[in-house]
Order: C-alpha cells, then sequence, then structure tokens
C-alpha cells in the first residue's frame, strides 16, 4: 500500500503461519523479517523470511529451532526466541553469512527480545519471577539481570524512547491485568512505572513521544490508543474506533493493523486520515503491518 492506503501490489509466498499479531515483523537496514512458523499445530518450518524492500528480492534463513518467534535486528544483525520443554532459546543469526548462534534460558519463558545498540533486552518469567536480561548482541552473555516481579509478566512489546526502555506487562504475576507500563533507565539502572489507566499491549517510539495500544491482542476487543510524552509525563487517551492489533509509523502518520483491514491517522492530532479493507480468504488472518523507512 502507498501512503495512502491504496494498493500498490501483491507478493505470494507458500508459507504458513507467516507472523502473527503479538510480533511485529522486523525492519533493519532495508530489510524486513518475518517468521513463517509452518502449519499451526506443528510450528516446525525452522526459518526466517528477509525480504528486501528496494527489490522485493527474498531470502530464507535456516535456523535449527521449532516455534520460533519475536524477530528483532538491529545493526544488520537478526535475533530470534524460541522455546521447547520448558526451557527458552535466543539466537543470533548473521544475515551476511547466514551463521547463528544460541544461548539457553533454562527453565523459563522468554517472550519477546528486543535488539537496540550494543545491548540485547530479553524478557523472560517463571511462576514467581518476572525478569529482564540484558545480553551481549556479540557474545550473548548476560550483562545484567533486573527483577520485575512486582511491574507483571507477559512482556511482549518494549521500546526504547531517549534513554529509557520501556515495556508492558500484561498480567501480573497473580494473573491480574496490570494498569503500567515499566520504564528502565538505562543510564543510572533504575526501574520505575507509569500508570497508564489499563493494560497496554503494542508500544512504538516516534518523534520523542510513546505510543500504546490497549486494545486486548487475544479477544481482539477495545479501541484505544494512548500518546505518553517522557519529557512532560503526559498521557493522552484517543479512541481509534477500531481494534488496534499492531501499529507502525512511516513520516508524519501512524497506520493501524485491524481485523479485516488498516487505517491511517495523523501522528500529531490522531485524527483518521485513510483506512483500507483487507478481507481476509478464508482460513487467513492478518498477521502483521510495517513501514518501510
Amino acid at each position: 500500500f502507498n501512503e495512502d492506503l491504496e494498493q500498490v501490489g501483491v507478493l505470494h509466498y507458500p508459507y504458513a503461519t507467516m507472523g502473527e499479531i503479538f510480533y511485529p515483523p522486523a525492519v533493519s537496514n532495508g530489510m524486513v523479517y518475518i517468521i513463517p512458523q509452518g502449519q499451526a499445530n506443528r510450528k516446525d518450518l525452522k526459518c526466517i523470511l528477509q525480504q528486501d524492500l528496494a527489490t522485493f528480492d527474498h531470502r530464507l534463513y535456516s535456523l535449527d529451532q521449532i516455534a520460533i518467534y519475536s524477530p528483532s535486528a538491529s545493526s544488520g544483525i537478526l535475533f530470534t526466541v524460541s522455546n521447547l520443554n520448558g526451557n527458552s532459546f535466543l539466537s543470533r543469526i548473521d544475515p551476511k553469512t547466514g551463521k547463528s548462534e544460541t544461548a539457553v534460558f533454562e527453565n523459563c519463558y522468554v517472550s519477546t527480545v528486543l535488539a537496540c545498540q550494543d545491548t540485547v533486552y530479553v524478557f523472560s518469567s517463571q511462576p514467581s519471577a518476572s525478569t529482564l536480561h540484558c545480553i551481549d548482541p556479540l557474545t550473548l552473555k548476560e550483562r545484567r539481570r533486573i527483577d520485575l516481579s512486582h511491574l507483571g509478566a507477559g512482556i511482549f512489546s518494549a521500546a526504547v524512547c531517549g534513554e529509557t526502555l520501556y515495556f508492558a506487562p500484561t498480567e501480573t504475576l497473580s494473573g491480574g491485568a496490570p494498569r503500567a507500563i515499566g520504564a528502565y533507565h538505562l543510564s543510572s539502572g533504575t526501574l520505575d512505572s507509569i500508570d497508564c489507566g489499563q493494560t497496554a499491549f503494542h508500544l512504538l517510539c516516534a518523534g520523542n513521544r510513546l505510543y500504546l495500544t490497549h486494545g486486548n491482542l487475544v479477544t481482539g476487543e477495545g479501541s484505544l490508543l494512548s500518546v505518553y510524552d517522557p519529557a512532560t509525563g503526559e498521557q493522552t487517551m484517543y479512541d481509534l474506533g477500531l481494534w488496534p492489533a499492531q501499529i507502525a509509523v512511516q513520516d508524519n502518520s501512524l497506520y493501524v493493523l485491524s481485523r479485516s483491514g488498516a487505517a491511517k491517522f495523523s501522528l500529531d492530532t490522531l485524527q483518521q486520515q485513510a483506512q483500507v479493507s483487507i478481507p481476509p480468504a478464508k482460513h487467513f488472518y492478518l498477521s502483521g503491518i510495517f513501514a518501510n523507512p
């Protein structure tokens, strides 16, 4: 689609479970990375798809893991996660060589990974604990770990805005619904929380502001999005009129993926500027949105 959500092309791939609502595609160095897991009841395709955003050439990277998820890329290096038999696996893939390395996180579930500059941030949970791991991107060795248990678990989205890493717990360790997002200050190593009024799901930083979706990713309910200004601490809530499954930013516009289409909003006013219907074919679903920088 172009900037006005007019369709300008289509590509078809013979892969099942191409991406998922919980994890947006990763964009880095002119490439987009999407994980086709394979048949939903097996998830054993063991690869990551790379799409060149200029030429549309694509390439598959093999990874000897099943149920791969949470792609994240920084400085041209790709990171993914998988889990099996109570252990989780963080994999590092160099697209230039195709070589991969994997680190094991024993007896925990890694919910998401965020690669940013010289650190890979990994969020994990156990029945009685929630943890942020700061990982060296070259060696995959842990530099530091921070206990997040008092803030919650089920962290599927994180974003760095300025000198702060923000993350969105979707449940407390007791199974409740948290109202706050976490804020880990990178320079001081201190931890704060920001009351959002309700649970946040996806986070995105643009123009030094933090955008938070509040639509429930499991039930497909809700239509709220809030904008948080770290400089002033001001938070403004907007009703988009549609379920925000995922969000992406291009220039001065916010694009929102919903159940059966997408919409364009002004990044400043959050007024809707365009909308398009993308009705999925039978047995298909909309699984991700991304913008070409």
